[in-house]
């Protein structure tokens, strides 16, 4: 090593002061730094930890939450079928109140054009009377021969036509108008 030019003793307290380094810097300073490292490393573990514990937190409250949206949304559903079922409670018990009350009208217009019907045929059969009574009077009045009485019938035949009715006028005259 003397051929080198490296003095063995001088290696030897070079080395001797490098470990004496190297124990005062762990002493002094590596300690201390280590210290901060893992004081860091501790504050680092303990914020994932509690970023962790939130992260469960928050999707607790979500699934919380889903949870409730998802009964507001059947409490919702439900009652719009009950209000749907009441509208067509409602709507069928307004259909029947007019079927109903149709069924009422008709039978009402039945029954009073039965009743306009029988007076309208007596109102008939009085006027039909009353012609017959008529025509006989004046057959009675006056001896008919076959063309006088085909004319008296063609008169009242013919009053009837115009309005309803034969006048005791358009009767005697023979039914000429």
């Amino acid at each position: 090593m003397e051929q080198l030019g490296i003095d063995p003793k001088f290696i030897l307290v070079q080395a001797v002061g490098f470990i004496i380094l190297v124990f005062i810097l762990s002493k002094y300073a590596f300690g201390p730094l280590l210290g901060l490292l893992q004081q860091r490393q501790d504050t680092i573990r303990h914020s994932l930890d509690e970023a962790e514990s939130r992260r469960v937190e928050m999707e607790r409250l979500q699934h919380e939450y889903e949870a409730r949206l998802a009964k507001i949304e059947d409490e919702a559903r439900d009652k719009i079928q009950a209000a749907v079922k009441e509208a067509q409670a409602a709507r069928d018990e307004i259909i029947a109140r007019a079927h109903a009350d149709s069924e009422t009208i008709v039978q009402r217009g039945n029954e009073s054009m039965a009743r306009e019907r029988t007076k309208a045929l007596a109102e008939m059969r009085d006027q039909i009377a009353e012609l017959a009574i008529q025509a006989a009077s004046q057959v009675v009045q006056r001896s008919l021969d076959g063309s006088s009485h085909a004319a008296l019938i063609d008169g009242v035949i013919a009053g009837i036509g115009q309005n309803g009715a034969v006048s005791p006028s358009t009767a005697a005259s023979g039914g000429t108008v």
